[in-house]
C-alpha cells in the first residue's frame, strides 16, 4: 500500500469516526459505510482537501463517490 492510500485511510478513520477499514478498501464506495452518506461523502472530500493540501474542481464534487475515483482525482 502506498503512501496517498495510508493517508487516505487514515482521513476516512477521522471522518468517519471508525477505527477499522474494510479489506477491500479500494472497491469502497458511497453507501458502503454507516455515515457515508451525500453530506458524509461531502464531508469526507473537503476532509482530503485539507490533508493533501489539494482542491478539487466543483463538478468533480458531485462526480466522486468511491475510493478508486478518489484515487484517480489524487493522483492528477
Amino acid at each position: 500500500m502506498n503512501k496517498i492510500e495510508e493517508k487516505l485511510k487514515k482521513t476516512i478513520k477521522k471522518t468517519f469516526k471508525i477505527s477499522k477499514i474494510p479489506k477491500d478498501f479500494k472497491n469502497l464506495k458511497m453507501g458502503d459505510l454507516k455515515k457515508w452518506d451525500s453530506l458524509g461523502n461531502y464531508q469526507l472530500l473537503l476532509a482530503i482537501e485539507k490533508e493533501f493540501n489539494t482542491r478539487f474542481e466543483t463538478a468533480i464534487f458531485t462526480e466522486i463517490k468511491s475510493i478508486k475515483e478518489i484515487l484517480r482525482a489524487l493522483k492528477k
